[in-house]
């Protein structure tokens, strides 16, 4: 199995899928469940072209909806609030039924190549893996194979360096955003991590609805945000009966350190 970086950065190296000029689409608004599904979001149906950016491409199944380019597909999307641009998702690759083994991965990781950044809106909880020596004051005891501890960490601070004083160099430090704020000692992270946390996204092109209302189909390239028209004459770059570009994809490699 591929190392959850590769994994994701094979995700968004897959060519944008173009349609041929001309071929017809549905892109209007959709339900996945209870969960309402409109643009920048879009389902994953095959044969359809793209609907908006590939990062936005939502894969539905009997659990959910799951952002297709997120590690191993297990960002499992509860909420959208399309008026600040955020929404709210659960990651599976969590240990959410008893906690163990404790994570050793930031989740800013899994987010490191898309458009997406952790709302400051939440809080941390920080884990310790590893460890060979006591953790600092703080952290508490879980009860996994491989010497954890969790500590409530307070408000997001991604962005921000994490300064612990005492932590043992042995020790790997890991940061889950959540919701709401944990108890002072993490007791309750388990039901902190099935509660998810809070995405937002920035930098999103806004021609794909007057692409698609032109009678054209939304074409990405890039890092998935570079945008270009796909029409019955050619490719555009806004909208169907505007100016002609010459659209090519180009990959971005983005190393996490």
């Amino acid at each position: 199995m591929l190392p959850p970086l590769l994994l994701l950065l094979a995700f968004f190296l897959q060519g944008a899928a173009a349609a041929s000029p001309g071929q017809p689409s549905s892109c209007l608004p959709k339900k996945c469940g209870s969960l309402n599904i409109s643009y920048p979001f879009w389902l994953d149906e095959p044969g359809q072209p793209p609907c908006g950016p590939p990062a936005f491409q939502l894969k539905c199944n009997s659990s959910g909806a799951f952002l297709s380019r997120s590690i191993y597909q297990a960002y499992r999307m509860v909420s959208i609030f399309l008026d600040n641009s955020s929404f709210h998702v659960i990651d599976d690759n969590l240990p959410l039924a008893n906690g163990c083994p404790a994570p050793n991965f930031n989740i800013s990781l899994g987010i490191g190549l898309g458009p997406f950044v952790i709302s400051r809106s939440n809080y941390e909880l920080l884990f310790l893996t590893s460890c060979k020596e006591p953790p600092p004051n703080g952290f508490h005891r879980l009860p996994c194979r491989n010497l954890s501890f969790v500590s409530d960490g307070g408000e997001a601070k991604y962005g921000s360096y994490h300064g612990q004083d005492g932590i043992p160099p042995s020790c790997v430090l890991s940061v889950v955003p959540t919701l709401g704020a944990s108890d002072r000692n993490g007791n309750d992270h388990v039901a902190k991590m099935k509660n998810g946390f809070l995405l937002q996204w920035e930098g999103l092109p806004t021609d794909c609805p007057k692409c698609m209302a032109s009678g054209g189909e939304c074409m990405y390239g890039d890092t998935g945000l570079a945008f270009a028209c796909n029409c019955s004459d050619g490719v555009h770059h806004e909208k169907c009966g505007g100016e002609f570009r010459k659209f090519q994809f180009r990959f971005v490699l983005a190393v996490v350190v």
